[in-house]
């Protein structure tokens, strides 16, 4: 459970300390970074982070977009066979939403689009990376 483990690397911190910690790092990296949310692949929000300035429901921004990705994933299989989505990006206006899934978790980012698709999709990258490290969790435990 997030709340009651520790990890090893860290001590003295429970795994959804280390959660927060690291989205609030992505969040802080630019100020063109608006929201960041670790949900599992069965649409549960582990955490997010947010500007005072947006308002989304993290809760049902993150079953939304599993299912979403799961009803996709699914009709792109039936048309072109054996494929998996793992990165996704919607477009919100001036807004953009990043999904990148990673076996059972996916990383949310809504971003300005001004800050560019590069710079965020290397901080989804890295993010994600950071996080797997923190957690100890391998590409495979996934």
């Amino acid at each position: 459970m997030l709340s009651t483990t520790t990890n090893n690397a860290t001590p003295g911190k429970t795994l959804s300390e280390i959660v927060r910690s690291k989205l609030g790092e992505i969040l802080e990296s630019s100020d063109f970074i608006k929201f960041v949310a670790l949900v599992t692949m069965d649409g549960f929000t582990i955490s997010s982070a947010m500007r005072d300035n947006i308002n989304v429901n993290p809760k049902w921004l993150g079953a939304l977009i599993v299912s979403s990705i799961k009803n996709l994933e699914g009709n792109i299989r039936k048309a072109l066979g054996n494929a998996s989505l793992s990165e996704l990006v919607i477009s919100l206006g001036q807004d953009m939403l990043i999904i990148k899934s990673m076996g059972k978790l996916a990383l949310l980012i809504i971003a300005d689009k001004s800050l560019g698709i590069d710079f965020i999709m290397y901080e989804v990258e890295e993010g994600l990376r950071d996080l797997m490290i923190s957690l100890e969790l391998s590409n495979n435990s996934f």
